[in-house]
């Protein structure tokens, strides 16, 4: 009888652990981070073929890229925040500072976002994180941005 009480409370203890694991957490979803920056390694290759000699656009896609990738893994309570994240990011990458040290057109810098978004949610379990994340934040009202909404300052890096 003592045996069985105590499986009992190890599962239950099991079940218990379970349910608070936080939803979207490191579940694998997005692996390989064999460099730990928190960015899917093809992704962060993607960005370095491309803007290696540039270090404000490395940065201001690797916080984009960066943004997008932890944002959806994050549990729902999260998400207006995580969106909050990703907009700066955006707001960052697209700043005339970045823009100014890539040499490069807003329209040029957008095509390869959309291309790094595509590599990034590129199996349809990721789209569909992606997909969750978007239809639950879309209603949510845009609050006023920070003046560099950068991580880094893009006027110190060399470019």
């Amino acid at each position: 009888m003592k045996r069985v009480g105590w499986w009992s409370l190890a599962i239950l203890l099991a079940g218990m652990l379970w349910l608070q694991w936080p939803a979207g957490s490191d579940d694998g979803l997005f692996t390989p981070d064999n460099d730990g920056d928190l960015i899917r390694d093809d992704v962060g290759a993607l960005i370095a073929s491309r803007f290696a000699a540039n270090p404000a656009a490395n940065a201001a896609l690797r916080q984009l890229a960066r943004a997008w990738q932890q944002g959806v893994q994050q549990d729902e309570a999260r998400w207006p925040q995580a969106q909050l994240h990703m907009r700066q990011a955006v707001s960052c990458v697209l700043s005339d500072a970045v823009l100014g040290r890539a040499r490069m057109s807003a329209e040029t810098m957008y095509h390869f976002m959309q291309q790094m978004h595509g590599s990034l949610f590129d199996t349809p379990a990721r789209l569909a994180r992606w997909q969750r994340f978007e239809a639950a934040t879309a209603t949510l009202p845009h609050q006023d941005l920070p003046l560099n909404p950068c991580v880094f300052d893009p006027a110190a890096l060399a470019g």
